[in-house]
Order: C-alpha cells, then sequence, then structure tokens
C-alpha cells in the first residue's frame, strides 16, 4: 500500500471563485444546505467561511 493511497478533503483548500460565490449566495439569502449542495462543499466549509466574513465584517450582517 502506497504511502498516497488515501486521501482526504481535510484542510484542502478551496478556489477563490468559489469563496465568492459563497458570499454571493449567502448575500441573497441561499441558505448554508443549498449553498453547500450548489457547490459541493460540505456545510462545515460554508459555515466557516460565512463565519470568517461575519468576523472579519465582510458582510452587512
Amino acid at each position: 500500500m502506497s504511502f498516497f493511497a488515501k486521501k482526504t478533503m481535510a484542510n484542502k483548500q478551496i478556489d477563490m471563485r468559489k469563496v465568492k460565490q459563497i458570499f454571493k449566495l449567502y448575500s441573497e439569502g441561499v441558505s448554508k444546505r443549498q449553498i453547500s449542495s450548489r457547490l459541493g462543499l460540505s456545510r462545515n466549509t460554508i459555515s466557516k467561511y460565512i463565519a470568517f466574513f461575519k468576523r472579519y465584517q465582510l458582510t452587512d450582517y
């Protein structure tokens, strides 16, 4: 069995286009669950980025 045989998604970076899409969809009132489904990302990832937006006041919320 190779050292690289099993890869996990933990701490995988997502590209900036998806980050912008998260922000746009969330700003439009789309739910985290729907954003997750549309972009193929976990709800935890969506929540992490939304919390980041709020923490650094990148949203009007």
